[in-house]
């Protein structure tokens, strides 16, 4: 009974012939989930591997290299994702100042009309639309340069 995902190693072949033997693989093929070939990883098989310190050297270093390349890709891709929030963050913080100010054009633009229809009876209630219309503006102004810094 196997567990996991490799499948069982090959049998070994009846007595072979001589030329059965010279086509025989020295090692059974181990296959993962990822896709590659365990018996023989980067060109190399255990075999060569097996009592020849340089190829061993070659494969560690080869191994810290992607390792170490691996770190520096892990974090350009956590400095560019850094990025990517910080541009949604202005851009959410942009288009509430829009609003803010959009929404302040309305009381602006109705204040003025009252403060110069010459009615004295209403001078106090332009001022009092133009001031909500000013902290609209000035809010809109936060939140599209400053808001959330």
């Amino acid at each position: 009974m196997t567990t996991g995902s490799n499948p069982p190693p090959a049998q070994p072949a009846p007595e072979a012939t001589p030329t059965a033997t010279a086509t025989a693989s020295p090692t059974p093929l181990l296959i993962n989930p990822l896709g590659f070939i365990q018996s023989s990883l980067a060109g190399v098989t255990v075999d060569d591997l097996l009592k020849n310190k340089p190829a061993l050297t070659m494969l560690l270093h080869d191994h810290n290299r992607l390792n170490n390349e691996n770190g520096s890709l892990s974090n350009a891709l956590n400095t560019a994702n850094t990025y990517v929030r910080g541009y949604e963050d202005a851009k959410t913080r942009a288009r509430t100042g829009a609003v803010f100010q959009a929404a302040a054009a309305i009381p602006i633009g109705f204040s003025i009309n009252i403060l110069t229809s010459g009615n004295s009876a209403l001078v106090t209630t332009g001022w009092a639309v133009l001031a909500i219309g000013i902290l609209f503006q000035g809010i809109g102004l936060y939140y599209a340069f400053w808001g959330e810094s």
